[in-house]
């Protein structure tokens, strides 16, 4: 269990500082797809934390969230046409900012989140 936990933390962070880097190059597209993964990283982490639970995609992800996790699930339902946008649109830097907010309004508000993640949340 600690092994697969870690590796979702691990690939947050690495998702998460990859977009905060390709910021810095305004490759806004890149970075929306970025944060969006690393939001559903988060998710799974989350869950899996909590519940022992790993989703095997994306529809497992939010019936697990609309169950369990009311207040994360309609979050993640807000953000979703945010990131299957990001593929056929142009990113808009509204998006980049919406979606940093909702990953640290998650890391904050969430006591199952590791320091490791508050850490790189809260630079």
């Amino acid at each position: 269990m600690d092994h697969q936990l870690n590796e979702l933390e691990n690939t947050f962070i690495e998702e998460y500082e990859s977009a905060i880097l390709l910021l810095s190059y305004n490759k806004y597209k890149s970075v929306t797809i970025l944060l969006s993964k690393a939001l559903f990283a988060l998710t799974d982490y989350l869950i899996f934390k909590k519940y022992q639970k790993l989703p095997k995609n994306h529809s497992e992800k939010f019936r697990i969230l609309k169950e369990k996790e009311e207040k994360l699930y309609v979050l993640i339902d807000e953000i979703w046409s945010t990131y299957t946008d990001s593929y056929s649109k142009p990113a808009l830097y509204d998006s980049i900012n919406m979606l940093q907010n909702v990953i640290k309004n998650i890391v904050t508000e969430n006591e199952n989140i590791s320091q490791k993640i508050k850490k790189i949340v809260e630079k």
